[in-house]
């Protein structure tokens, strides 16, 4: 039985992360059945139960060397691992990770991770120097790739796609998020429109002035506005802040959903404005229209590989031009959704080239 180590942003109670971690314990086990899986987690006693893996302590750094002592492999991904902007030590951990597994002498793989950005030149110079020696890499977009090569890293480096773009719309369940929705006091009316703003706090949050004037307008022409929190707790304060400044009622989902269930809530909405990356990697999966609030490079990355037009700074929002991409993302969501199932199919195929890859470090 093959013994794999997965290292990410798990068990902080972010949805993102956590999808990512769904969908490579999915698509692993569904190629290997038999995988025996162990996740550095934040919180490993959640994350074990949830998911039905072993999971140890991510900070115990005695621990987690005796977990990749006996491995067989170590998977540093996915997720925005290798970026500085929220810490410049951020990136240390997770190459210092790597790093262990290769004096391990230990087979570690890069997976679908989308890369920086990385502003320091001492990240820039460990991230070129520790990847230049892991066996395999594998990024979400071109960008990450280019970013990469740009700092020395010589390896074969494939551009993939997320893991979660490697869900089938199919298993997602619009029951499940219905329930969760009629208990948040929602039940969806004959010809209701359900728009789903999945925001996030940043710098001073200035951005809300134009975000609820927008909201507020929506609210009158008919759609009912929920805030879906994405990071468990400061998704739910922000957008509790937002909504109390609306003049219309506005729903706002006060607890943190598994990734099953953020799913089935998104497939449940009519139309996606997203600020979280994989709120919109979410909406695309299960063939909701997108806008994206851009505050990263990673989200924009991510429209333009879709091919989606629809998407605005944070840092020059207007209301106006926020309510009329909405109106035109939904009077085009039939033509929307067609260009999203043919671009979506080869990101799916390549979502799970990442596992196809990872499994074949095994054999070697």
């Amino acid at each position: 039985m093959s013994r794999v180590v997965l290292s990410g942003y798990y068990g902080f109670n972010n949805a993102g992360d956590e999808a990512i971690l769904y969908a490579i314990i999915r698509t692993l086990r569904k190629i290997e059945p038999e995988i025996e899986i162990t996740v550095l987690s934040n919180d490993p006693v959640k994350t074990a139960k949830q998911y039905n893996v072993n999971a140890c302590k991510r900070w115990k750094i005695g621990e987690v060397t005796k977990t990749l002592l006996t491995c067989d492999l170590l998977i540093s991904g996915g997720g925005s691992l290798l970026q500085d902007v929220t810490s410049k030590f951020s990136p240390l951990y997770y190459l210092g990770v790597i790093f262990i597994a290769k004096l391990l002498e230990k087979p570690v793989m890069v997976y679908a991770q989308g890369i920086g950005p990385l502003k320091t030149r001492m990240n820039r110079f460990l991230t070129s120097f520790i990847l230049n020696r892991v066996n395999a890499i594998t990024v979400r977009d071109q960008r990450s790739k280019d970013d990469l090569v740009a700092m020395g890293v010589e390896r074969d480096i494939t551009v993939t796609a997320d893991p979660v773009l490697g869900l089938s719309p199919e298993t997602v369940s619009v029951e499940l998020g219905r329930e969760i929705l009629e208990r948040n006091g929602l039940r969806k009316e004959e010809g209701q429109k359900l728009l789903g703003v999945y925001i996030r706090s940043w710098k001073d949050n200035a951005y809300l002035v134009e975000l609820v004037k927008a909201c507020d307008q929506l609210a009158g022409e008919g759609w009912k506005i929920v805030f879906v929190p994405m990071q468990f707790p400061g998704d739910i304060t922000i957008s509790r802040q937002a909504a109390k400044q609306m003049k219309h009622q506005a729903v706002v989902l006060k607890e943190m959903y598994n990734p099953e269930e953020i799913l089935s809530i998104t497939k449940n909405m009519d139309l996606v404005l997203g600020m979280r990356l994989h709120a919109l990697i979410k909406g695309a999966v299960v063939g909701v229209p997108v806008v994206g609030l851009s505050y990263d490079p990673k989200v924009d990355r991510f429209l333009e590989s879709i091919g989606q037009q629809a998407l605005i700074s944070v840092n020059n929002l207007l209301s106006e031009t926020l309510i009329e991409m909405v109106n035109w993302a939904y009077s085009r969501r039939e033509e929307i959704n067609k260009d999203l199932q043919a671009k979506l199919a080869p990101m799916y195929q390549k979502a799970w080239q990442n596992a196809r890859i990872a499994l074949g470090l095994l054999q070697k």
